[in-house]
């Protein structure tokens, strides 16, 4: 049985995919309040989502990532994490379909290589393949 919480951000999550692939930005209020509300009514995770934080500032200094919004989304899915597996599978999954999103846009839609890609819809594919295998309830 997945949480009123689940899927409080899963629509959050699919809203705010809509928003940053047609406009490329989202309001910094939006994102840090559904990161705070995530972070309050979910304590338990927060060694999680510090480690999400971590891993996600250091994919945006990699400039794998084009914005902030990507890290506080990141770090919104960490602290609804339970456990290492799915942490680490939520990483995996992040890359590698971060990976395939980017060469599809980029060959699709051809863009330059210092073009903002869209990266939130990626976040809700990984968060619906975490809830399919059971690491977020």
């Amino acid at each position: 049985m997945i949480s009123l919480l689940a899927w409080i951000l899963l629509g959050f999550l699919f809203m705010a995919s809509v928003i940053d692939f047609k406009f490329k930005l989202l309001p910094s209020i939006m994102l840090t309040g559904m990161l705070f509300a995530v972070a309050v009514l979910n304590p338990a995770n927060l060694w999680f989502g510090v480690m999400t934080f971590i891993i996600a500032w250091l994919l945006y200094e990699a400039k794998y990532f084009s914005g902030i919004a990507d890290v506080k989304v990141m770090t919104t899915i960490g602290f609804m994490l339970s456990t290492t597996n799915y942490f680490f599978t939520f990483i995996l999954l992040t890359v590698m379909f971060g990976v395939v999103w980017k060469v599809l846009l980029k060959w699709r839609l051809k863009l330059a290589d210092n073009d903002d890609i869209a990266f939130i819809p990626v976040f809700l594919f990984v968060y619906l393949t975490l809830i399919f295998l059971g690491g977020i309830f």
